[in-house]
């Protein structure tokens, strides 16, 4: 492990055990009017991440890859027909099924999945909040903020999972946009929007700021499956001679 990587094991590895101080003595986050409970190995949404679900259409069947708290699924679910909310984390997963039946969300199933390992069919819609920091964690706890995989598991195998018409939608620091796009591309994916997600206001920002969280340009990444072009027919050359 070179020095750099182990800096940022090191750094990590205080944040997770200061995160869960802080989720402990502080365990809720209130989002648009509601109070979602967030447990102590959960990420606390500190991005405007509900805002996520404004790209959920009415009657779309939705796929979380990696829920958390559940805020992405539980705002998606308002208009969706479905809701499939997946976790590594168990204790992520208890979480979401938490805040879901405190907001009487009964459109919506949450399974424990390493990305799509227990992912079945297709969706319109598949919103993901990757993690931001580029370093390896084993214990399932630590990986909402660190993980090596998952970018490259998600566009590798999103396909088998989106309808010819769907939307991938990535949360990513803005200034990975090229390698997002090169990633979309090696796999049939065109990036068609980039937006910049909300402003936050002082009270987001002081939380952010608590939380060791500050610097990154959240932005929303929106992926499309690129159109296969119709071949064109294959001419008999036998018939062509009759016709003529």
């Amino acid at each position: 492990m070179g020095i750099y990587s182990a800096y940022k094991q090191g750094l990590m590895t205080f944040w997770y055990w200061y995160v869960r101080k802080l989720n402990a003595a502080w365990p809720y986050k209130t989002v648009e009017g509601r109070k979602f409970t967030v447990s102590p190995g959960v990420y606390k949404p500190l991005e405007n991440e509900h805002t996520i679900a404004e790209y959920c259409e009415a009657g779309d069947r939705v796929l979380d890859l990696g829920c958390g708290c559940g805020v992405g699924a539980v705002f998606a679910a308002e208009k969706a027909k479905t809701v499939l909310a997946t976790d590594i984390s168990e204790i992520a997963v208890q979480n979401t099924i938490e805040n879901a039946e405190k907001f009487g969300v009964t459109n919506m199933d949450v399974v424990v999945s390493d990305m799509f390992e227990q992912v079945e069919g297709k969706f319109d819609l598949v919103i993901a909040n990757p993690p931001y920091i580029a370093t390896d964690f084993e214990d399932e706890e630590n990986q909402f903020a660190t993980s090596v995989r998952y970018l490259p598991v998600l566009f590798a195998e999103v396909h088998n999972h989106l309808e010819d018409n769907g939307r991938l939608v990535v949360q990513y620091p803005g200034w990975f946009k090229g390698h997002l796009q090169k990633l979309g591309a090696a796999h049939g994916l065109e990036m068609k929007e980039v937006r910049r997600m909300p402003m936050k206001g002082l009270g987001l920002m002081l939380l952010s700021i608590a939380y060791l969280q500050v610097g990154f340009r959240s932005t929303l990444f929106v992926f499309e499956p690129v159109k296969k072009t119709a071949e064109a027919p294959i001419v008999d050359e036998v018939e062509l001679k009759k016709a003529a």
